[in-house]
């Protein structure tokens, strides 16, 4: 199996030393970056690809859960800190496990033999196999009347509302028991982007950026959040 990529975000010279040991200490993990704060481990995640974070809570600055709340598409997260109080809060994100500071080897490679059951290779390592195109894949939703599949080609962009999303296609819109996260994992980030906390678009439909917001090709007019402002100019920009 690949090994899998991995950074470190705490504050603590220690900590930093007792992980990096352990990561070094096992073939299934390559240790590709050492972060202090949140801001240079979301500035790096931008440039490269990384499959697992091991994440202090309590950091100065931005915490560690406000780095996850920020972020669109974390990878899969162990979070490492002293304080037992934070276990239950963690897991409303991609969190497969918690250790509590100080904590042994084997506590370590409990959390990693959980990644492992966790981790779903993406589709673009597969060298040899094409990826699909938009109009091949439908997206299944669960509405009041059951499930529909509708093709994601059709899709013009989703909008979280409450505890349900709107799927909205050139002539229909969908209201289903989902949330904006579990939708996105069934689309192709090649096609679709999340744009704000409350948005995901679907790339191929948007006819214009301006400032803070975006101009979809029906002419509606969508805001593209602080978060995920750089991310998406950074797409267009490179695809020009």
């Amino acid at each position: 199996m690949e090994s899998l990529r991995c950074i470190v975000v705490d504050d603590e010279e220690g900590a930093h030393r007792v992980l990096d040991h352990y990561i070094k200490g096992t073939s299934s993990l390559v240790l590709v970056g050492n972060f202090y704060n949140a801001v240079s481990a979301m500035d790096f995640m931008f440039k490269h690809p990384v499959d697992l974070l091991f994440l202090d809570i309590n950091m100065p600055g931005i915490s560690g859960l406000d780095m996850l709340e920020a972020m669109s598409n974390p990878p899969l997260v162990v979070l490492t800190t002293a304080y037992t109080q934070y276990a239950l809060t963690g897991y409303k994100y991609r969190v497969v496990d918690y250790l509590v500071k100080p904590f042994e080897i084997a506590k370590f490679m409990a959390a990693v033999d959980n990644v492992f059951a966790r981790f779903k290779p993406p589709v673009a390592r597969h060298t040899g196999i094409p990826l699909p195109q938009t109009s091949d894949i439908s997206l299944t939703l669960k509405v009041d009347t059951g499930i529909v599949r509708i093709m994601t080609s059709d899709i013009t962009y989703i909008q979280s509302y409450g505890n349900y999303v709107k799927v909205f296609t050139k002539d229909k819109m969908y209201l289903s028991a989902s949330t904006t996260g579990e939708i996105e994992q069934q689309l192709d980030k090649r096609h679709f982007k999340r744009i704000h906390r409350s948005y995901i678009v679907a790339l191929s439909k948007i006819q214009s950026l301006e400032g803070a917001q975006v101009l979809l090709e029906n002419g509606l007019t969508l805001p593209v959040g602080k978060t995920y402002k750089r991310e998406i100019w950074e797409y267009f920009t490179n695809k020009g």
